[in-house]
């Protein structure tokens, strides 16, 4: 079955008026773009969390289906903990008067705090839940320490805490208290809905292995619903419109497999989402250039050499900074395929365009009217004296479409994944850190392995291409150097035996191995 094919599409189920033109959310959905790493898997787990409460927990979904769910907001959480900048002075001021203490407080409080319309900003119930308002304070200040991104300069209604329990999901809001789509962009949703739509028998495991991550008894969790007056987190407005377009995707198994490798190391909830992170932002970077292959005609991932950092230019970098610009300029392509498709999509128009039955103006102005409708955009932003130039205004208007979203999007989310960088070059080329390293061998490693045999997986399933067997079987003449491609593929077994991922053993051989996976077994 083809990606891109008409029997695995469907079209988006919302109102396309709200978009200046209704193209790269029709190759890749609405919509990925530049997300920091934690706001990314925040946002995935507040839509998991939120679709395992309403029992619908990564239920199958379809691309014209409009999927909605209601994340946490947890203002009072929120407000004790990032908008509650004195209780340390009042603390201290009063020295140990419980009255006092607790009085200044809470009065502060009922001036200070926002929590809405739909709760009085009232914070005395804490007082029958804790003995002391010093007790109070050691644990504001206890869960103040796994606040993300701290460094962010983002104000109190941004700021997000790491997921040790579901009250501690919730989704930013501006000031006002209104949704904040800036932090939380889509590209988690789309992560999920990538999710939904893998295979049964891996839904049904990453179903079981999700549900623990959010069960609302554990003692952590019961630490942050001590600051919340009732006995679940409130939660937002009811929210959809995320879009994936393709019913079946060979990411999305991807993304389904690598996550469930990760849970079911059983690792601590802190360890897990750690490695979450980068294979989030790895898959949907993944799906986004595998997209735009399929849309060009041609099937699979494309290649993606991947420098192990040298101290010097040799011909890994400069595959790897080749593959980075021909897997970029796909995205191009891909627009101008569309924009040329939505020309030709109709006969009629085609016909009418091709005969000499219509004047010249006439024919730009049926031309106008077609591709407007098809692509949601103003008519003047593609009208022209001439049918001709309506073509070229229309493909413009695609590669600007990508250029000014989509193209920021994937290098973000290559970024954000640790699998780009321009780090000792002024380039950016695939180069990945330690900790993307890492993550794929927890998700891919289970009994140990011959290092070949990991990097022939990792070319199979990602098209990574280190080492020189790999870069042999897709590059081009010239950019598969064996000498530079083995020194590559040494760095490699280094950086995986400085992580405690690999042994190098007495017949020259490096073996890697998971140190998780024997004791979660």
């Amino acid at each position: 079955m083809s990606i891109t094919g008409s029997q695995n599409t469907e079209d988006y189920c919302g109102s396309k008026n709200e978009f200046s033109s209704w193209i790269t959310e029709a190759i890749w959905g609405h919509r990925l773009e530049r997300q920091p790493p934690s706001a990314l898997l925040l946002e995935f787990l507040g839509m998991a969390e939120a679709m395992f409460r309403k029992g619908q927990l990564l239920a199958i979904t379809s691309p014209g289906e409009n999927v909605s769910y209601q994340a946490n907001l947890s203002l009072h959480l929120r407000s004790i903990l990032f908008n509650n900048p004195r209780m340390d002075e009042i603390r201290d001021r009063c020295r140990g008067s419980e009255e006092e203490s607790w009085g200044s407080w809470l009065a502060e409080m009922k001036q200070s705090a926002a929590v809405g319309e739909k709760f009085a900003a009232d914070f005395s119930f804490l007082r029958g839940r804790f003995t002391a308002f010093n007790d109070l304070v050691a644990r504001v200040s206890l869960l103040r320490r796994i606040s993300m991104d701290r460094d962010g300069g983002r104000s109190w209604t941004e700021q997000l805490l790491f997921p040790i329990g579901p009250a501690g999901l919730f989704e930013p809001v501006y000031n006002d208290l209104n949704r904040h789509r800036v932090l939380f962009t889509r590209t988690g949703e789309i992560a999920y809905l990538m999710l939904s739509r893998a295979s049964e028998p891996l839904r049904a495991s990453l179903r079981e292995k999700l549900a623990r991550l959010f069960n609302p008894k554990t003692s952590r969790n019961k630490l942050l619903l001590s600051l919340i007056p009732t006995p679940e987190p409130d939660a937002g407005t009811l929210k959809g419109g995320a879009y994936l377009p393709y019913k079946w995707h060979p990411a999305y198994d991807r993304l389904a497999e690598d996550v469930e490798g990760l849970l079911s190391l059983e690792l601590p909830d802190q360890d897990a989402f750690d490695h979450l992170e980068p294979i989030l932002a790895l898959n949907l970077y993944l799906y986004g250039i595998e997209t735009a292959n399929s849309w060009i005609g041609k099937q699979g991932l494309p290649p993606l050499a991947c420098e192990i950092l040298s101290p010097q230019m040799d011909i890994v970098r400069k595959a790897s900074v080749g593959t980075f610009t021909d897997n970029e300029g796909l995205g191009v392509l891909a627009v101008r395929r569309f924009a040329e498709n939505i020309i030709q999509s109709s006969p009629d128009v085609t016909a009418k365009l091709n005969s000499d039955d219509l004047n010249e103006e006439a024919k730009a102005e049926l031309l106008t009217e077609h591709v407007s409708t098809k692509a949601s955009i103003d008519k003047t932003a593609v009208e022209a004296a001439d049918h001709r130039a309506v073509r070229a205004n229309f493909v413009a208007l695609a590669d600007a479409a990508y250029r000014d979203g989509m193209a920021g999007a994937l290098q973000g989310l290559a970024s954000v994944a640790g699998l780009a960088s321009r780090h000792k070059t002024n380039r950016t080329r695939y180069a990945p850190k330690d900790k993307l390293l890492q993550a794929l061998v927890l998700a891919n490693v289970t009994s140990q392995v011959e290092e070949s045999d990991l990097l022939q997986r990792l070319h199979e399933r990602y098209r990574l291409i280190i080492g020189p067997e790999e870069a042999q079987q897709s590059m081009p003449p010239g950019l598969c150097e064996e000498a530079d491609f083995k020194k590559n593929k040494e760095r490699f077994g280094r950086h995986l035996i400085g992580l405690g991922l690999a042994q190098r053993m007495s017949d020259a051989c490096t073996y890697i191995r998971n140190p998780f996976y024997r004791t979660s077994q």
